[in-house]
């Protein structure tokens, strides 16, 4: 019997982005998120969330992004082969300077601080948005609330010890914007691509995904 692999999506829970490696994984389920709890942090959402799953044997486990971090987590807690991330950080050392500056708040204050810069975002002219701006709006309101946690969870998360115990491999595109390349030692690295290369490069990420797998 082939090994399961979990897949988890990413900040903006789309499965749609899983659309190309699919038909390559056939062995591949899609996890779905579970919804947090008030200033829960992601150890403690990657606990309860493997609650959910139940497979026959150690699971390969795959996260995109944001569900690159929560991947590492889960795959600790079910005792799983190996974890892929792709297009993610495997610690806070290898955000961007100036989100790591971010990560020095206390957890109590990332919820305040990201209202108010979601507040300031809404504020900007649609015309005159940048990418980040146009980013913030999607954490506004109640609609937000995912958002918010998410941001603030990434933030404020510290690898647990099983973490390490786990093998993974990282796959990130040379021209990622979210997560530089410079900032990361990937394990592959797709050339030319961007923060989607799930989408982008879906074979070549189900190619690696495979071999991991078998």
């Amino acid at each position: 019997m082939a090994r399961t692999i979990l897949l988890l999506m990413g900040m903006t829970p789309e499965v749609r982005i899983f659309e190309g490696i699919l038909p390559h994984l056939p062995n591949a389920k899609i996890v779905s998120w579970i919804e947090p709890v008030p200033r829960e942090s992601i150890e403690q959402y990657a606990a309860r969330l493997a609650d959910t799953i139940h497979t026959d044997e150690p699971p390969v486990v795959c996260g995109v992004s944001f569900g690159g971090i929560v991947a590492q987590e889960l795959a600790a807690r079910l005792n799983a082969k190996a974890c892929v991330v792709i297009s993610s950080v495997r610690s806070p050392r290898e955000l961007p300077p100036w989100v790591r500056l971010l990560t020095r708040l206390p957890r109590s204050s990332f919820d305040v601080v990201l209202r108010l810069a979601v507040r300031i975002a809404t504020f900007v002219p649609r015309k005159v948005r940048t990418v980040s701006t146009a980013r913030l709006t999607k954490l506004f309101g109640r609609s937000g609330a995912w958002h918010r946690w998410a941001c603030g969870a990434a933030l404020g998360w510290r690898p647990s010890r099983g973490v390490s115990c786990v093998p993974v491999v990282r796959i990130h595109g040379s021209r990622d914007s979210t997560f530089p390349i410079k900032y990361l030692p990937p394990d592959v690295t797709v050339l030319d691509g961007g923060h989607t290369i799930v989408w982008t490069h879906a074979s070549e990420i189900a190619n690696v995904i495979r071999r991991v797998a078998s």
